[in-house]
């Protein structure tokens, strides 16, 4: 009933919905993190590109590792991508995490999170749940913090042989990614779930230096009316609210990426973190998610709610990519909407519609996060940022 209320006062005009009292005396945080994900090493974005804007940012977050069904270990996603390991001609920790350990001697203040999960490996915790093996992974994941055993077949000779490759002081801590699809989400997955935070902050615990556990938390009402957060709330130090992705192929008609506010409905930002305080979350345990993306409707109009046709233009894309595409496009307009403090492009030759986050709704949603008594913000993720990172830097 709490959660009904709340999208109803919001679609009523209240937004930003007030802090409930209980929350009124939390200080806002000023944690800036940002989600660096492996595979970009092959595209326009290296961990070399981060130092820019290695100043501003708190924390890095490194996505991802992957859960293993079959033999319930974590293991890398792309051993040469993140460490280097290149058979028998690599023994030295190389790749992502050797240079994740120089930015982190040049900028000591950064703390780096390893993000195990996400939306393509997620249904692999459940494979792991089923087997019984939620304890040997959770160990496997801790040991991932500071070594790698590499296996590899021989090519002189054919034999197997492993090298251990070790980097100690990189991580931080543990980002849990456990995402849900559209369907709904199954009493042994919320169990096995909590379970698996649990084992998660026990194990860090024990170790010899203070390490942080966070968890990704989806915005649909869905999850966030599912998932027992009170609960879960005491064993994270906080949770990264995705809070984008309101809109988008999937969606019935045209609508806004992430907007703070929204007059058809609660799905917003603003519903989201109210949903989310109202399941008993404190704010001090909130980090909000920004996108460095947005998505691109085709063949529609200049107004949301609008059908669309699903082309090759469809879909989401960097910031940068949308920047040089329509938003600097001379036959494209550009326009701020008030009501969900974000902008959004139309390109009327084409019937383009694109919804996006510039420098003015980035800054907009990082006071909003203060607002909120927020404990800080993240970005999703840091190769979508223009060359010069404005998006970024205009959180300052």
């Amino acid at each position: 009933m709490i959660l009904f209320i709340t999208h109803t006062f919001l679609v009523i005009g209240q937004c930003p919905a007030p802090v409930p009292t209980e929350y009124e005396k939390v200080l806002p945080g000023n944690i800036v993190a940002a989600y660096f994900a492996g595979w970009d090493k092959y595209g326009q974005y290296q961990v070399a590109d981060i130092e820019p804007v290695a100043h501003v940012l708190t924390h890095i977050i490194y996505a991802f590792a992957k859960p293993n069904s079959e033999t319930g270990n974590c293991d890398l996603a792309d051993e040469w991508a993140d460490v280097g390991a290149n058979f028998e001609h690599r023994k030295k920790v190389g790749g992502n995490f050797g240079q994740l350990l120089q930015l982190k001697k040049k900028y000591p203040h950064l703390k780096i999170l390893l993000s195990i999960g996400g939306g393509t490996y997620s249904k692999s915790f459940t494979e792991i749940a089923q087997k019984g093996l939620l304890s040997q992974f959770v160990k496997s994941s801790i040991r991932l913090l500071e070594e790698y055993q590499y296996s590899y077949q021989h090519s002189k000779d054919g034999d197997m042989r492993q090298h251990l490759f070790e980097y100690p002081g990189l991580f931080d801590g543990i980002d849990l990614d456990w995402e849900w699809g559209s369907g709904s989400i199954s009493d042994d997955d919320l169990a096995a779930y909590q379970e698996l935070i649990k084992l998660f902050s026990r194990a860090l615990k024990h170790k010899s230096r203070q390490l942080i556990l966070t968890t990704a938390l989806q915005v649909s009402p869905k999850v966030i009316s599912a998932l027992p957060l009170a609960t879960i709330a005491p064993y994270v130090d906080w949770f990264n609210v995705m809070a984008y992705d309101f809109g988008g192929a999937s969606a019935p008609g045209v609508s806004m990426n992430a907007p703070i506010c929204n007059q058809w409905s609660g799905l917003s930002v603003d519903g989201s973190v109210t949903m989310i305080m109202h399941a008993g979350v404190s704010p001090a345990q909130m980090v909000l998610g920004i996108p460095l993306y947005g998505h691109v409707y085709d063949k529609t109009q200049s107004k949301l709610g609008s059908t669309f046709e699903k082309t090759e233009r469809t879909g989401a894309f960097r910031y940068d990519q949308l920047k040089s595409m329509y938003v600097e496009n001379p036959d494209c307009t550009t326009k701020w909407h008030a009501v969900s403090q974000v902008p959004y492009a139309y390109c009327p030759g084409d019937g383009v519609f694109v919804t996006y986050d510039d420098e003015r709704s980035v800054a907009n949603k990082a006071s909003y996060a203060r607002q909120k008594l927020l404990k800080g913000i993240f970005f999703w993720r840091l190769s979508g940022d223009d060359a010069d990172h404005n998006l970024i830097k205009s959180v300052v």
